[in-house]
């Protein structure tokens, strides 16, 4: 039994897989089992991780029987993981050659659920490589309520280690086809663990890839509603609704506005989409809420009405986030 468990989902990357396993075959930390979950290649990739199989003992090839996405891709490599430990990786990106010993050395040395470090993201049709630390305010935050709200925040479950027991005990895995990162870890810190983070750049996750799903900004319009969705369902189903009212009201409101700025959904379709948002906020869990909450709910009604306004400040709203943060980060 490994030490650490790398679970790396693969779906049409021949392009980039090599890159990907050559940085991961190669760690300093060698205590490791790496598993590779095809999700029904249509190209090269699953010969690419049959030759690499051949010359590393360590990696662990799972087909999945049809092609569902990259949470299932996942859930389904954490199932068969044997390590302590628990590391994910996207199968475009690659990582540095001691990635696995910073984030084992880091859990180990702080006993926490979760450790974070930082990361450089690489666009791929400039080649730039832009690095991106976490704030001064989230490497020293206790309170989860202000880290959920940050901006800066990166949700990626990549550039992370879990304990398994943690992950396992409490059920939580990823769900959503995109976004499941964000959804993930939202109900991480619901369960308040305690999580570390450095700010030492080990991941170089790529952007600009035209293929990629994440590409799709209309296709992530509708799972950023259903995201939100979900939230508050789990919110619900936990009894925790009225405590995390303000963090989830405004989570919402600046993610919706992301979808208004960025996406390519037509305005029409893009009020129809939102009507389902509404229904929560009308819902009788929001009649008793403090004064605070019902301010804010009346503005997100308002815009929700009137989207074109929304879309116009919604960088007014990101730095409304920011504000927020810091302030639950002061109590």
């Amino acid at each position: 039994m490994a030490q650490v468990s790398i679970i790396i989902p693969v779906y049409n990357v021949e392009k980039y897989l090599r890159q990907c396993l050559d940085s991961v075959i190669n760690q300093t930390f060698k205590d490791i089992e790496i598993i590779l979950v095809n999700d029904c290649s249509q190209d090269n990739s699953l010969q690419i991780i049959k030759e690499y199989q051949q010359r590393d003992s360590r990696i662990i090839l799972l087909n999945m029987p049809a092609n569902q996405g990259i949470s299932k891709a996942r859930n389904e490599g954490m199932r068969i993981a044997t390590g302590k430990y628990i590391v994910f990786a996207d199968s475009d990106d690659w990582v540095r050659d001691d990635y696995i010993e910073v984030l084992f050395n880091g859990i180990e040395k702080n006993d926490c659920d979760v450790f974070a470090e930082g990361f450089v993201l690489y666009h791929n049709k400039t080649s730039k490589y832009i690095p991106q630390r976490y704030s001064f305010l989230t490497t020293k935050c206790k309170n989860n309520k202000a880290l959920i709200l940050f901006p800066s925040i990166n949700c990626g479950p990549w550039s992370k280690i879990y304990k398994k027991d943690f992950l396992t005990k409490n059920n939580l895995f990823f769900t959503l086809k995109s976004c499941e990162d964000c959804l993930f870890f939202y109900k991480l810190m619901l369960l308040k663990p305690k999580i570390i983070f450095n700010e030492e750049p080990i991941y170089f996750y790529r952007i600009g890839r035209e293929e990629s799903l994440t590409a799709s900004l209309y296709f992530r319009t509708y799972y950023i509603i259903k995201l939100i969705k979900e939230i508050y369902k789990t919110l619900i189903e936990k009894n925790i609704y009225e405590e995390y009212c303000t963090v989830f009201l405004i989570y919402a409101f600046t993610y919706i506005a992301y979808c208004l700025t960025f996406s390519s959904f037509p305005m029409k379709k893009m009020s129809y989409a939102l009507f389902s948002v509404k229904k929560f906020l009308f819902s009788k869990k929001n009649n008793n809420v403090n004064i605070l909450n019902k301010f804010i709910i009346l503005i997100f009604k308002f815009f929700l009405n009137h989207p074109r306004l929304y879309k116009a400040t919604a960088f007014v709203l990101k730095a409304i986030r920011r504000f927020f943060a810091k302030l639950l980060y002061s109590f």
